[in-house]
């Protein structure tokens, strides 16, 4: 039988998680870590995006 990877999210950007058919879930703890490593993604990415639009409102 071959097994195909799935990628998983809730229409977001993937977030690293990768998970092999029906009754596999990551622990809570382990589903959490990974929740809030991509909160800190995001963050990073919204202050990059927040310093460009300083810049372009400088310039402008």
């Amino acid at each position: 039988m071959y097994r195909h990877w799935h990628r998983f999210g809730f229409g977001l950007p993937p977030f690293g998680f990768w998970f092999r058919g029906p009754g596999f879930f990551p622990r809570r703890n382990e589903y959490r870590r990974m929740l809030e490593d991509y909160q800190r993604e995001l963050q990073a990415e919204l202050e990059e995006v927040n310093k460009e639009l300083d810049e372009l409102k400088k310039t402008g």
